[in-house]
């Protein structure tokens, strides 16, 4: 649903300038302040030259962004699916959803004002992905819409993964070190309910995956634990 976040990366590395050997002689190293090397365009600097300390790095930024437009859709999804599923299960997963990602986003809207980051708005793709799950129904519409929380919370594991070992806002880093545990269940949660209700739909479960998420049917879901 979230654009591959590979291809996030390597976007706004591409609006980064590449550092470059001169020719014209050598020079000196940059000094050891800040986050030298890692500033993204625009940085606020305390001094010319001179990142200020702790200031929000490339990979800061990505997560931001992304962690931002992807909740955002997450808590479409999750209206959609309180709306149309006609499983209570989940309904209540869709719920919970829609708690944490809520809460989530008012606290990096917070962090993004202070952080100076521009979070871009969103994306025509979430709203395509929306409308191909708003017009299926029943057992199918439950087992794509979990396909896609797989699919979401996977990608923001690794995301957050990234930002822990590569930023440089500790306010950031700190954020994501918190969240990642919740998305590791939230993630845990989808795929067990997902083996719930492909067990209890066989045929649905076992048809060629959609052009919703294009996620690959497992055949034999998982035994439930006891």
């Amino acid at each position: 649903m979230r654009l591959v976040f590979a291809s996030s990366v390597l976007m706004l590395l591409a609006l980064t300038p590449a550092t470059a050997q001169s020719t014209e002689g050598p020079h000196n190293p940059p000094p050891s302040i800040g986050n030298h090397g890692v500033a993204a365009p625009g940085t606020r600097e305390p001094a010319a030259g001179v990142p200020a300390p702790r200031e929000a790095n490339l990979a800061d930024q990505v997560f931001v962004i992304e962690a931002t437009l992807g909740g955002a859709a997450e808590l479409e999804l999750a209206r959609l699916a309180e709306q149309k599923t006609r499983s209570d299960q989940v309904r209540e997963f869709a719920r919970r959803m829609m708690r944490h990602h809520s809460n989530a986003s008012d606290t990096l809207g917070k962090l993004a004002e202070g952080a100076g980051i521009a979070v871009p708005e969103q994306l025509g793709a979430e709203h395509r992905v929306r409308d191909a799950l708003a017009s299926l129904s029943g057992p199918e519409f439950d087992i794509e819409y979990l396909r896609l929380q797989i699919q979401n919370h996977q990608r923001m594991a690794q995301l957050i993964e990234y930002v822990i070992g590569s930023g440089a806002d500790t306010r950031i880093r700190s954020l994501a070190s918190g969240a990642l545990p919740k998305v590791f269940m939230h993630l845990a949660a989808a795929r067990d309910l997902l083996d719930q209700v492909s067990r209890q739909n066989p045929r649905v479960a076992a048809a060629p995956p959609t052009k919703v998420s294009g996620m690959p049917t497992p055949q034999t879901p998982r035994p439930l634990s006891n």
